[in-house]
């Protein structure tokens, strides 16, 4: 029987190690290497922070900037770019600060590309599932500087990919809201690193669970097994869902109570968003009484569901949010990276 190591980092996450991971991207900045060497110095003055540290915190006003970090291409978000968008002018924006952060490290304004390939190099990285991961996947192609305008007709279920690292890594988005297609990308794309999300499309705790043993998990642990006979350095990471807002075109800035956000929620409940967090819990029990050799849960919940405020101009839309603001979870990906490393 074979011995089960299920290490459990939910964006608690304490750090197993990865290999290098993704990549040398083609349009670094040329005083790239010196701003990789501050950011090294300044992380052996401060441990990096575990997920469990990560997640304890708030939204807190950043410096101002220059410019945006990128700008989103027109046509590849459903509710456009975030209100009041100039690209022109200079930029300040929230940022997600654990309570911890004296004491540990975490980047939460930018993605320093050559820290990002140094720790990635020649890996695929797959972020596949409903319309907040391939979200995430455009923020984190963006800020790995590889804007690649969309086709003019854009499928249902898109499958994008991006070369990042000077061409030799990749980076692959696809939309599959009920994750019907994983074994498919692991057979097409034999990745390194799956960050996987069943997402806002409601099923009932019956159907979910039945569906991931059924199928999700088997394909994942036979990556792993795959993996382990390649000598391969694989990590499976799962995304936590977070609800939609309620009235959310009230809001103008983050939130601070977790616990006012889902009483909000509870008494106007929409879309079922009031049993996320309950099905959020669930598969992580599941995940971690399965035949997993191991796992990693990407708890975006206890961050997001304090951005009411970060929905776009789609008065009908309090589901997704919009970019360029929202780039957390690529911030949390970069941190996966660095853990891994350790």
């Amino acid at each position: 029987m074979r011995r089960r190591s299920i290490k459990i980092a939910s964006l608690f996450l304490l750090g197993m190690g990865i290999s290098e991971i993704i990549m040398q991207l083609k349009s670094a900045p040329q005083d790239a290497t010196s701003t990789t060497r501050e950011v090294q110095e300044d992380t052996e003055k401060r441990t990096l922070c575990t997920m469990e540290q990560l997640v304890q915190g708030k939204w807190t006003m950043g410096a101002e900037k220059d410019k945006p970090p990128y700008i989103p291409t027109p046509g590849e978000r459903q509710q456009k770019t975030c209100h009041g968008f100039d690209p022109s002018a200079r930029w300040q924006d929230w940022e997600w600060t654990p309570e911890d952060h004296s004491r540990c490290d975490f980047l939460n304004s930018d993605i320093d590309s050559n820290l990002f390939c140094s720790l990635a190099r020649n890996k695929t990285i797959v972020i596949q599932g409903d319309s907040i991961s391939f979200d995430h996947f455009l923020s984190l192609s963006h800020l790995l500087g590889v804007p690649v305008a969309p086709p003019r007709a854009v499928p249902k279920d898109p499958l994008r990919v991006s070369k990042i690292c000077n061409g030799t890594s990749m980076l692959i988005g696809k939309k599959d809201f009920h994750l019907q297609q994983v074994g498919r990308i692991i057979k097409e794309f034999h990745p390194d690193v799956m960050i996987l999300n069943r997402g806002a499309h409601y099923v009932s705790d019956e159907q979910l669970i039945q569906h991931l043993n059924s199928t999700v998990i088997p394909h994942i642990v036979n990556w792993q097994d795959e993996c382990v006979l390649e000598k391969k350095d694989c990590h499976f990471v799962w995304r936590s869902t977070v609800p939609g807002h309620p009235h959310c075109t009230q809001f103008t800035k983050p939130a601070e109570s977790v616990e006012e956000m889902e009483m909000m929620i509870a008494t106007s409940p929409q879309y079922n968003w009031d049993k996320f967090k309950g099905q959020n819990e669930l598969v992580m029990d599941l995940l971690s009484g399965s035949s997993l050799t191991a796992f990693n849960m990407f708890d975006g919940y206890p961050i997001n569901i304090l951005r009411p405020d970060l929905h776009g101009p789609a008065h009908n839309d309090c589901l997704h949010t919009c970019l360029p603001r929202d780039n957390i979870y690529s911030f949390i990906t970069l941190h996966f990276l660095r853990l891994w490393s350790e």
